[in-house]
């Protein structure tokens, strides 16, 4: 009997795992190989980690715990940091990220270099110059000489104090997968220890967003696991990686055996914001209001449902109670008011799993939805639900949804994206959504793969087809050095 392919998943935190476990991807993997999974000490210390129930830690074979010092952490950041600031010109969304440290919040139009944005810029130069302090480090350790000295020092630091190369030579896995948010420290220690050991290494981005928006990887995995077909020359060119070893295997959300149905007869106006100040998305959260108003209750037969982005910020919270106070054909998400959205991680995995099907739910019963620039447009567009954007070009400021738009590299394919409707004024966001309220339809997904990847197998066998394929390619790599 053949022997298991051995899988070696690392985390740097508990948190990421939730949606992979909630779809089952490790228990289905553990059919056909071993799945041990390597987190850092702390959380597995950590109460939440005691509090998991045995669904979650049986789908995994072993655990192993690792050291993960704050100096690895800290030092990861600051990386991550630096590469921006260092390869800024690779791509627009470096730059639009950058920017957005400096002005988001702030009301400078997006076209600031001229007298109007000078003038803005002077009436906050007290912001602004706390930001430039505050970022000037990374500035510094992103400049040309100084980075070239300061990231190899870096990198010895961070691969020193987080124990990763240990568990991979202990446990000599087939494969090393790698949970990608940004890249943390544990990223970095991860790829390293795999290319130490001689050990392929796969690094899937935890979100939508993950591998195109924080910064270029400083240590090149074997293979990157992306969403769509148009993030593979996106993160080809960013990370400078060779285009066949990035990969398009869609979302783990998504797929066969997936209960992503829309209901026959849908029942909400789903609102999605994705930004922690709420009320950024004032301008449009009002036009929609006065739709509603107009169309008026006996013709709307839609309940709508206003989910911001899950924020801890008081400021943010006061805006969301006052804003559906005073605009009462909008109502407050139930999960936002208490807290408990699926990206929550100070709760409980139960509650965390909870949140997500309520979440799906939500969507599921949409006759339209309304998204700012969030992963809720790939899971709606899945499901065949029509999707605007309100994304408003007149008086854009940096920071708003038309800046993101056109600056992201990930957000750029959604106007070529079936189903997908962006609105770049009050007028065009009127006409479309009372259209999609008057004459309620379903678009289906164009699942051809260059913005939603959907196709016959779960997303544990393209996972297992992806490691398959570089298994077979290390050992003709092998042979051929023989």
């Amino acid at each position: 009997m053949a022997t298991k392919k051995k899988i070696l998943v690392v985390t740097g935190n508990l948190s990421h795992l939730d949606q992979f476990v909630i779809h089952g991807l490790f228990k289905e993997l553990s059919d056909s190989v071993q799945v041990i999974l390597a987190l850092p000490q702390s959380e597995f210390e950590g109460e939440r980690w005691a509090k998991l129930p045995s669904e979650f830690k049986n789908s995994f074979e072993k655990v192993m715990p690792y050291k993960y010092d704050t100096k690895s952490k800290k030092t990861g950041s600051q990386l991550g940091e630096a590469l921006t600031f260092r390869f800024r010109n690779l791509a627009s969304g470096y730059r639009t990220r950058l920017r957005n440290k400096f002005f988001i919040g702030l009301r400078v139009p997006s076209k600031w270099q001229n007298f109007s944005g000078f003038a803005v810029l002077f009436r906050n130069r007290g912001e602004v110059w706390q930001r430039i302090i505050k970022e000037f480090p990374s500035f510094i350790r992103g400049t040309r000489v100084f980075f070239w000295l300061w990231s190899r020092i870096a990198i010895s630091k961070i691969c020193k104090y987080c124990e990763l190369s240990e568990v991979a030579v202990n446990e000599s896995p087939d494969v090393i997968v790698v949970l990608m948010q940004r890249q943390a420290g544990f990223v970095v220690a991860a790829i390293d220890a795999g290319a130490r050991a001689g050990i392929p290494t796969l690094l899937i981005p935890v979100k939508w967003d993950n591998a195109s928006s924080k910064s270029p990887l400083v240590k090149k995995p074997t293979r990157m696991l992306v969403y769509n077909q148009q993030l593979v020359e996106v993160c080809s060119r960013m990370h400078k990686m060779p285009i066949t070893s990035i990969v398009a295997i869609g979302s783990v959300e998504v797929g066969t055996k997936k209960k992503i149905s829309a209901t026959n007869q849908p029942e909400n106006l789903v609102l999605i914001g994705s930004t922690a100040d709420a009320s950024s998305s004032a301008t449009w959260l009002k036009c929609v209001s006065d739709v509603l108003s107009r169309i008026g209750q006996t013709k709307n037969q839609f309940k709508t449902i206003w989910r911001p982005y899950p924020t801890g910020d008081s400021k943010s919270l006061n805006f969301m109670n006052e804003f559906v106070t005073s605009h009462t054909q909008i109502e407050l998400d139930d999960d936002i008011k208490r807290g408990m959205s699926h990206r929550a991680q100070s709760i409980s995995f139960d509650d965390v799993s909870a949140a997500y099907f309520r979440y799906c739910e939500l969507l599921n019963s949409a006759v339209v939805v309304v998204s700012e620039g969030t992963s809720a447009i790939i899971d709606s567009r899945a499901r065949g639900i029509p999707v605007i954007l309100p994304a408003f070009k007149k008086d854009a400021v940096i920071g708003s949804q038309w800046c993101n738009l056109i600056g992201y590299e990930h957000l750029r394919g959604l106007r070529a994206t079936t189903g997908v409707f962006i609105a770049e004024d009050e007028s065009e966001l009127e006409r479309l959504l009372t259209d999609f309220l008057e004459n309620p339809r379903r678009i289906e997904p164009d699942n051809s793969g260059e913005n939603i990847f959907v196709d016959h197998r779960t997303y544990a066998q393209r996972v297992l087809d992806v490691i398959d394929a570089v298994l077979i390619d290390t050992v003709l790599i092998d042979a051929s050095k023989n």
